[in-house]
């Protein structure tokens, strides 16, 4: 099983945030000192869509109440209005207490936005939409004002780097922060988790399969050479 499945967020304090305000920010829609609707965006694998999943439940507890349809189906509904109102006062009546919308990828939407922000309006704070995008000034400029935009920037090595040694220690490997900060860095420019956490993956599968790892300049851990490496693994890193 890869480490991104395995070690994959199971709550918001599980969460790699690209900086403090992002995190403080999420942290006070979770425990409801700030409400209202959000945008999470910024390039791919910056978290976006795993704090999207995750802030309902933090917000609601496991009874959070979640729209099960994507935004197609959704928005094609004739009278929209009347079925999130309807939402609304379902969810109030449960433990849930508040009805809410996650969508990803929400610039692909383009019909009948307009019935949407319509529709919130008119629920007030019975509902909390929540929107992932990569592209968020495509998404319809009403939308974007009645949402709160919290930007989720690549991340860097630096803010990779004690998740990776926890996870790398879980799988039985150790290393010196230094080394594993080096690996890091050579796809830092990605700044996607998805690749930070392949490199793990390699990490793992090259120490238990009791090959060298690439030398790490001015590290004091070992001097392997590269050509000690098996070529066809030697990529990895």
């Amino acid at each position: 099983m890869s480490t991104a499945i395995k070690y994959a967020p199971r709550e918001l304090t599980d969460v790699i945030y690209p900086n403090h305000a992002v995190h403080v920010r999420i942290t006070a829609y979770a425990r409801g000192e700030m409400d209202g609707h959000l945008i999470l965006w910024g390039p791919n694998g910056t978290g976006k869509t795993t704090v999207a999943n995750l802030l309902p439940y933090a917000i609601s507890g496991d009874s959070a109440w979640i729209e099960s349809e994507d935004f197609d189906e959704l928005l094609s509904k004739k009278d929209l209005k009347s079925y999130l109102l309807n939402s609304c006062a379902v969810s109030r009546m449960s433990t849930s207490k508040k009805y809410f919308i996650v969508f990803h990828e929400f610039d692909n939407a383009k019909a009948n936005v307009s019935k949407f922000w319509t529709a919130l309006d008119k629920c007030g704070e019975d509902v909390m939409a929540i929107i992932t995008t990569n592209e968020p000034m495509q998404i319809h400029q009403s939308i974007r004002s009645r949402f709160d935009n919290i930007e989720f920037p690549k991340l860097k090595a630096t803010q990779v780097l004690m998740r990776a040694q926890e996870i790398l220690i879980a799988e039985g490997v150790t290393l010196p922060d230094q080394d594993v900060l080096h690996y890091l860095k050579q796809i830092e420019n990605f700044g996607d988790l998805r690749k930070y956490f392949k490199k793990l993956d390699e990490i793992i599968f090259i120490v238990k399969n009791n090959m060298l790892l690439p030398v790490v300049p001015n590290s004091n851990s070992r001097k392997p050479s590269l050509s000690l490496v098996d070529k066809k693994f030697s990529v990895l890193i």
